[in-house]
């Protein structure tokens, strides 16, 4: 898929001309369209729809294309894997529409199409559509919360054949509307597109959702996924659909060619490059998308990016949604060339044709990579990706093992059915959408039905053996945040009272604690206040200068092994974790050097708590050491195996956490309340992420530490107490098997550091 590059490209050369960075790598990826199929008339079956492909150009189907339409046809609940813009829309749907053509003029409800967002659905509206209704009579329309209360009754009173909406919908819509249960009711095939971003604690939602939509049919749907990055296709649908899939995979596809540059900044900072690279793209009217991690570094490239004089436009969770359409409308259309992005503008949304993806940050996970870079080089032109390294232990380990990164494929993805703070709100819902009965409930449910019951919220008819929800069910889901986390939601409004976004517990307490400075929307305000539900904020000048960072500890209040295991002589637990985060000062940085300005204290801590799950890593203690030598060991270990698990696990930087104490005990935790699946990941691959993480600290020449080894830019005692040396020493004792000569200390001791 990948090969040399061994004839120049004027842009790539460009790039390569300019002192301040060094071209470190570059991979060529050619067109590779799908392997070509039967002729349409084997296996489609309508002359209708014969000819409406036909008329599109299509003589023959890709071969994914007609064992997709063959296994959906036979009842079998499907999961399509084709890479972005070879097809797979017409693979789910042709069949549907065979069965719509049995009965055209029955009004009701044949197909629910699931898009992962609301903007999603809607764009994808005209393409469905402009197969739809090929068939006389047939029509598809979108539902979901922007739906009007006049278009919901033409809904109900005249259903499409084709129903479009988005995870959040079925939710809310089971649940609060009889007439809604009763619309789906009918479907025959239910299709998620989008499959991959069902991981984590979305997935988890999404499992009980896709659930419940099955409880309210009158008969068991085909159940269909489509992706085009998933490492374990097989284990990953089943477990969201909760029952067997079978698999078809088309290998990899792309239209046009593709330039992948790994670029390195040697005499500006890292932000500064990228901000460097979108101008060059603007310069030659490249329609480009510039992909950043966290929303604080988008809102820092942007105000860079407005110092070079390019207009570059905002796009991040925690933008109310209206501003989010304009973007894409503005990008869409050609009226912005250039957006700095984070993962929200990952998926599928038509933003029209894309010439150049530049990352702030080389993605741990290889999926993560193929999903922003899919989004270029759609329509069959030439088209760019610039990554920018840096001076990360990731960073590190790529640019001196590239080939390890375009040959690695694409890690499995992480579901954490078993989420107990996603289970309880589903619960209730469930019982919500109709009584819940004692067959239903599966065996790890049990308690936590009972743990309702207790707390009022549902209540058991036993002349009926179900349990009922109770009004007070009613009004805590209408409190809980939807189904895209399980943290308490804060709400973010200016000094004059104005709502201008929101934040997620237990993101909100290191980003807007009192003092802090929170960018947003292009924007810099100073925190004033901030409550379990609601932070107050100022505008600042938007030349302000200076960012600031959390200081702040985490504990784990309590842990219960679920399953125990042995690596490299070391035991390993994975179970249930209570941690408690404590915000207790901060540090002021220059907003363009990232010098360190002062640190201050806060008036007083604010601290959150939450479960989920997580690994303990029990090592042994060194005592020539002392209590200060083994705690710079075992943070440090700590920090490079979460960075060693991102390439291992799939995890992005922000979805594990870190706990370390001088006794040896290391705790990894999903960030995520109730768990996210990607500890469980690392559980499963800690041996990998123990050698991964042995040669990041063996490849180093530092003494102590820095950012290419064991910092971390999440350190909650900014970089303090560490030695890249003393952790080499300890992984390296363990990877030649010196474990059970060493000492271990029992029980949990000394001060936490995360």
């Amino acid at each position: 898929m990948f090969e040399p590059y061994s004839t120049p490209d004027e842009f790539v050369e460009e790039i390569g001309r300019d002192s301040a960075r060094k071209v470190v790598h570059v991979a060529v990826e050619m067109p590779t369209p799908p392997a070509p199929g039967p002729p349409v008339e084997e296996v489609v079956k309508s002359e209708v729809l014969r000819e409406a492909l036909k008329k599109r150009g299509i003589e023959r189907l890709y071969r994914f294309q007609a064992e997709a339409i063959r296994l959906i046809e036979s009842g079998k609940s499907t999961l399509i894997v084709a890479g972005t813009g070879t097809g797979k829309t017409e693979a789910f749907l042709l069949p549907v529409l065979e069965r719509v053509l049995e009965e055209p003029y029955k009004p009701e409800v044949k197909a629910i199409l699931v898009y992962p967002t609301k903007a999603l659905a809607r764009d994808q509206l005209a393409r469905v559509n402009s197969l739809v209704t090929s068939v006389f009579g047939a029509r598809a329309l979108v539902f979901d919360g922007d739906t009007s209360e006049r278009e919901r009754g033409a809904i109900y009173a005249m259903p499409p054949q084709v129903l479009i909406t988005n995870p959040d919908m079925l939710h809310y819509g089971l649940m609060g509307s009889p007439r809604f249960r009763e619309l789906c009711s009918t479907a025959e095939y239910v299709v998620l597109d989008d499959l991959h971003v069902y991981s984590g604690v979305l997935g988890a939602h999404v499992h009980y959702v896709v659930r419940r939509l099955r409880r309210a049919m009158k008969s068991e749907p085909v159940l269909v996924g489509t992706s085009a990055t998933v490492g374990n296709p097989k284990e990953f649908a089943s477990a969201l659909f909760g029952v067997d899939v079978e698999v078809v995979d088309a290998g990899p596809g792309r239209r046009g060619l593709v330039y992948h540059v790994f670029v390195k900044p040697v005499a500006r900072p890292k932000l500064a490059e990228v901000a460097s690279l979108v101008a060059a793209c603007v310069k030659r009217g490249l329609k480009t998308i510039a992909f950043a991690d966290s929303h604080r570094a988008v809102e820092l490239l942007h105000r860079l990016c407005a110092r070079m004089g390019v207009d570059v436009l905002v796009h991040r969770a925690g933008l109310l949604p209206e501003e989010r359409r304009r973007v894409e409308k503005q990008l869409a259309s050609g009226r912005v060339l250039a957006v700095a992005a984070t993962p929200t503008l990952e998926l599928g949304i038509d933003i029209g044709d894309l010439d150049c993806v530049v990352l702030a940050n080389l993605p741990p996970a290889y999926s993560k990579y193929v999903q922003r870079t899919g989004r270029c080089g759609r329509r069959g032109g030439k088209a760019y990706v610039l990554t920018v390294l840096g001076n990360d232990p990731i960073s590190q380990y790529y640019e001196n093992n590239p080939s390890d990164f375009f040959g690695k494929g694409v890690e499995p993805a992480a579901i954490e059915p078993e989420n107990e703070e996603v289970a309880k709100i589903q619960l209730l819902a469930a019982a919500l959408d109709k009584p819940l009965s004692l067959g239903e409930i599966q065996p790890f449910e049990a308690k936590l039905v009972e743990e309702l019951a207790s707390q009022g919220f549902l209540r058991f008819i036993k002349s009926r053996g179900y349990y009922r929800a109770t009004a007070e069910a009613a009004r805590y889901l209408r409190s809980r945040p939807g189904l895209r986390g399980v943290g308490e939601v804060v709400r973010i409004y200016d000094s004059a009272g104005k709502l201008i976004g929101f934040r997620e517990m237990p993101m909100a307490l290191k980003e807007l604690f009192p003092g802090a400075v929170y960018l947003h929307g292009g924007d810099t305000y100073l925190s004033l206040e901030l409550t379990e539900r609601k932070a107050t904020v100022a505008k600042l000048p938007r030349d302000y200068r200076f960012v600031t960072s959390a200081l702040y500890y985490s504990e784990p209040v309590a842990f219960v092994a679920e399953d125990s295991r042995k690596v490299w002589g070391v035991e390993v637990d994975y179970g249930r974790i209570r941690v408690r985060e404590v915000v207790y000062g901060y540090v002021v940085r220059d907003f363009e050097s990232g010098a360190t300005v002062r640190e201050a204290p806060l008036d007083r801590d604010y601290a959150h708590e939450f479960s989920t799950r997580g690994i303990l890593i029990r090592f042994p203690v060194n005592p020539e050491w002392g209590l200060m030598g083994n705690a710079e060991a075992f943070h440090a270990a700590e920090h490079v195996i979460i960075s060693a698990a991102q390439m291992v696990a799939g995890a992005a930087p922000t979805d594990l956490g870190g706990i370390s104490y001088p006794s040896g005990h290391v705790f990894v935790y999903d960030s995520y309340p109730g768990g996210s699946g990607c500890s469980k990941t690392l559980f499963r691959r800690l041996e990998e992420a123990f050698a991964r993480a042995l040669r990041i600290v063996t490849s180093c020449t530092c003494e102590e530490g820095c950012p290419r080894c064991v910092y971390s830019p999440f350190c909650g005692n900014n970089n303090k107490i560490l030695s890249r040396r003393k952790s080499l020493h300890l992984l390296r004792s363990l990877a030649e098997g010196k474990a059970e000569g060493m000492e271990l200390v029992v029980s949990v001791s000394g001060k936490p550091l995360a």
